[in-house]
């Protein structure tokens, strides 16, 4: 059995199937509209892809500048540690004088 029969044998038992298959054969006779077609689908991958990769970026970003605000957090303690501890040998330096 070739091609043409076998189609003409799946419309015979499946009448749905001519309308499917005129409107497949249709788009095949128009590459460029099937190139269309697929240009429009990889334009939104695309599209996809790039909002994809910012928001990825972006929880990287995100996650940095909790790190960073982490260790700002404990840069700033231990400067504060430090200014009670030089206050502190400030005052035990004025204690020392007073001796």
């Amino acid at each position: 059995m070739d091609d043409p029969e076998i189609i003409l044998e799946l419309i015979h038992y499946h009448p749905n199937f001519k309308a499917m298959y005129s409107h497949l054969y249709d788009i095949c006779r128009n590459i460029e509209r099937v190139m269309d077609m697929f240009s429009k689908e990889l334009q939104e991958l695309d599209k996809n892809t790039v909002q994809l990769m910012i928001d990825e970026m972006q929880d990287t970003i995100d996650a940095q500048k909790g790190t960073i605000d982490v260790q700002k957090d404990t840069i700033d303690a231990q400067k504060k540690a430090l200014d009670d501890k030089d206050k502190l040998i400030h005052d035990l330096q004025q204690k020392l004088k007073a001796l």
